[in-house]
């Protein structure tokens, strides 16, 4: 038997790539490598976002823990402007009749005639002197307690005219009264003397030219 010699067939090989597009390969991988690189660093990305929100974080300062911790400040009834007094008004009858009182000025103006802005009449009618108010506005407010109580603010008398506003009271020594002039202001009287029929009568007079909110 005589050896084959034959030699065996190559196998069909594919098409032969061109060496130029293994070259584009080559420079075209890393381009898009450092793209997508730059693209995830970028001033956008998420990364950049947090450090920003990390630089800009204010730390906390004293003056902040102050701000958070103190309450705001309260108004007191020192805050109320006194227009006038305490301060005490002689109110003189000697002659009778009837004193009208104007309290919307920097003084207590007294007359013994009817006068333009009067707030209130002081007359006598007997053993006691009345206090009326003009056209029996409900302005005139009486308080609970002598004399020696303690004088209510601005505010308070201003509560007591909205509750317990009247138009007439009687002026017993101790006695002690709101009253709503007719410019808005408030008042607190104090009868501090009464005399026996016609004389001089005292009253303590206190006008605030704006109630304490």
């Amino acid at each position: 038997m005589s050896a084959d010699n034959t030699t065996p067939a190559r196998p069909p090989q594919g098409p032969h790539q061109p060496r130029w597009a293994w070259w584009v390969v080559g420079i075209v991988i890393p381009v898009v490598g450092i793209l997508v690189t730059v693209l995830m660093n970028g001033p956008g990305s998420s990364d950049d976002k947090a450090a920003d929100d990390t630089d800009t974080v204010r730390p906390t300062t004293s003056a902040d823990e102050k701000t958070a911790t103190t309450p705001p400040p309260t108004k007191s009834p020192a805050a109320d402007r006194v227009l006038y007094g305490p301060d005490e008004v002689k109110v003189d009858l000697s002659g009778g009749g009837a004193m009208y009182i104007d309290l919307d000025t920097s003084e207590p103006l007294l007359s013994g005639s009817d006068i333009k802005g009067a707030d209130l009449i002081y007359q006598t009618t007997g053993d006691d002197p009345t206090l009326y108010t003009p056209d029996s506005a409900l302005t005139l407010a009486p308080l609970a307690g002598s004399g020696d109580a303690p004088a209510p603010t601005a505010s308070e008398c201003a509560d007591a005219v909205e509750s317990n506003g009247a138009y007439t009271g009687t002026a017993q020594r101790g006695g002690r009264f709101c009253l709503l002039t007719g410019e808005g202001r408030v008042a607190y009287l104090r009868v501090v003397a009464v005399p026996p029929g016609r004389g001089v009568g005292r009253l303590d007079v206190t006008v605030w030219d704006t109630p304490a909110a």
